[in-house]
């Protein structure tokens, strides 16, 4: 049997049709250019928002905004992108994979505080440990021996003595800083790190 040049022009005709269909089949199923990244978001107890829990995918670059507020509307809410502590809302721009957890802001536990006094100038160091049953108020002890009450509502927290006479502290629960008062003056400012 003899093959004729048409029947050959045809054959090549078919095989190049062939080709470009598997070649648009392959490059039909790839992702050239932009890449895609996950977005795990991990919501835990008592928090609610958006982006919801799971996981997500997003174009390179892309803005994400997110936003969450406690359950309980009186608890502050604090977010970490991987390993970055946020506020309770912001954006941030997908350049790789993310995890995103947010949970509920607990002060419970020892912190260092340090107390700078503007007039006269003096400063306080000392360890306090916050106790209580909720994340909202409870009892505090301090390595002085001081005792008092504290209350971490809605973002702000508040730090009374009861055997350091007229002593209160006032600040950010997320910060955890601000300005301490005796018998309702100003007098400076305070901040704690967790120990």
């Amino acid at each position: 049997m003899t093959i004729t040049t048409k029947k050959m022009k045809r054959m090549a005709i078919y095989g190049r049709f062939i080709q470009i269909l598997l070649l648009l089949l392959v490059f039909g199923s790839c992702n050239f250019g932009t890449p895609d990244y996950k977005l795990n978001v991990i919501i835990e107890e008592g928090v609610t928002g958006t982006p919801q829990a799971g996981e997500h995918s997003y174009k390179d670059l892309a803005d994400v905004s997110f936003e969450y507020t406690g359950i309980d509307p009186r608890h502050t809410v604090e977010v970490f992108l991987s390993t970055i502590r946020q506020r309770s809302s912001g954006n941030f721009t997908m350049y790789t994979d993310v995890t995103l957890l947010t949970r509920l802001v607990d002060i419970r536990g020892s912190w260092k505080m340090v107390m700078q006094q503007t007039d006269p100038s003096e400063i306080f160091e000392f360890d306090i440990t916050l106790n209580g049953a909720g994340l909202t108020s409870g009892t505090f002890s301090d390595s002085r021996g001081y005792n008092g009450l504290w209350t971490a509502e809605n973002g702000v927290i508040t730090i009374s003595y009861t055997d350091w006479s007229g002593y209160v502290l006032n600040g950010s629960v997320f910060e955890m800083s601000g300005i301490f008062t005796v018998d309702g003056e100003d007098k400076g400012g305070w901040n704690a790190d967790r120990l």
